[in-house]
């Protein structure tokens, strides 16, 4: 039998754990598990990293494509106090949403409602992409304070700061309805981006939903509650004449 290399069980181990400490948590996860499901004895486990720490680390340097292709000597060690929590904290700040940011930059758009569909769909593409790593970082902050502030109190926060800013500035020049409340508007957004680029993923009908029809509908629902309908340039802009209360 061929012998399988180091890089290809590294990935298994990490898909794996990835697995477990998403759905049980820092603690909840046990070594044994991820053994199993990456199809190896937990003895074998140890050989490849040196520890249950060396193992979360494991997962975010994988998920983030920085585990090289010929990995160092293994076991791999027990990663340096903070090191893992600063390494999730700079891949946070680094996930791109630069059309949200660009239309930060920039001035009042031609077309606000490609410009909007446009902010969406980039912040679905990146939770999709990153779903696995952010149900492991928030069902284990509740374990891990740092790890809360990295997501919760920073890049998560940063997101919504920047969402609320720019429904604001839309809303202020008349390009968008106004809503009640800019920041629960934001939410809406997000929590709904989230839910279908992520949860779903995890939900047991899932299958109920195709990915692009899924994408397609939160982008639309979106732009249909705050793009305002667009008047016909030849519309009769006079009010209608009102003769005995009757119109």
């Amino acid at each position: 039998m061929p012998r399988v290399p180091a890089s290809k069980r590294l990935a298994a181990i990490a898909t794996a754990a990835t697995e477990v400490f998403g759905r049980s948590g820092y603690r909840g996860a046990r070594t044994a598990d991820v053994a199993a499901k990456a199809g190896m004895s937990a003895g074998l486990l140890f050989t490849y990293l040196e520890s249950k720490e060396a193992l979360f680390h494991l997962v975010f340097l994988h998920g983030l494509g920085l585990l090289p292709d010929t990995p160092p000597a293994l076991p791999l060690p027990t990663p340096g106090p903070g090191e893992t929590t600063a390494l999730i904290g700079r891949a946070l700040r680094e996930i791109p949403v630069r059309r949200l940011r660009s239309a930060l930059a920039g001035n009042e758009p031609a077309d606000v409602e490609q410009e909007l569909s446009e902010i969406i769909e980039e912040l679905y593409d990146q939770y999709a992409r990153y779903w696995p790593l952010l149900a492991v970082i928030e069902r284990c902050a509740v374990e891990l304070p740092e790890l809360d502030a990295a997501w919760f109190g920073g890049a998560r926060a940063d997101i919504f700061a920047d969402m609320r800013e720019y429904l604001e500035r839309r809303m202020a020049s008349g390009q968008l309805r106004q809503m009640p409340h800019a920041m629960a508007a934001a939410r809406v957004i997000i929590e709904s981006v989230g839910w279908f680029a992520r949860r779903l993923r995890e939900a047991p009908d899932a299958a109920i939903y195709d990915d692009q029809i899924a994408r397609r509908t939160v982008i639309e629902f979106a732009c249909a509650a705050l793009v305002p309908e667009s008047v016909p340039a030849d519309a009769d802009l006079e009010p209608p004449a009102v003769h005995n209360g009757q119109i």
